[in-house]
């Protein structure tokens, strides 16, 4: 279907679960996953953080942000840190940090094949452009457009 070939969120799904999936190969002997790095790695560097605001630095759901972090917590790799008002914050447990610190080498060598394999330019300016047009749609017609 000619639908599928043109359509720019079908292609960036697609591209995106590919990319999961060779970070979540790489990572694996460690017990990890993307998600699981990249929110520790926002929680190590960005420990005041609400849950929304992680939620929308990392591009996920806050729904799935939260259930991620419970189990993450529920493994010993973070920590509540404390609460202002509603907003809890969490920090990097000792047992986190040397899991990342584990994880960090792995994920910079997958990042330097992917790198390798793309040649020039750097996609993640397409990307950025992308996503600003699709928030410039939802801008003027309230997010109600197709793919």
């Amino acid at each position: 279907m000619a639908m599928g070939s043109s359509c720019y969120a079908l292609q960036a799904r697609r591209t995106a679960n590919q990319l999961m999936r060779s970070y979540n190969r790489a990572l694996a002997p460690l017990g990890l996953e993307i998600a699981q790095f990249s929110t520790l790695c926002v929680v190590a560097a960005e420990q005041a953080l609400s849950v929304a605001e992680m939620a929308a630095h990392l591009g996920v759901e806050r729904s799935t942000l939260v259930r991620n972090l419970k189990l993450m917590e529920r493994d010993g790799l973070i920590a509540q840190a404390g609460r202002d008002g509603r907003r809890v914050r969490y920090r990097i447990s000792p047992r986190g940090a040397a899991l990342l610190e584990q994880a960090l080498p792995v994920w910079r060598d997958v990042q330097a094949a992917i790198g390798a394999a793309l040649g020039r330019g750097d996609p993640r300016q397409s990307m950025r452009r992308l996503r600003g047009a699709a928030r410039q749609l939802d801008g003027a017609d309230g997010g109600a457009a197709a793919s």
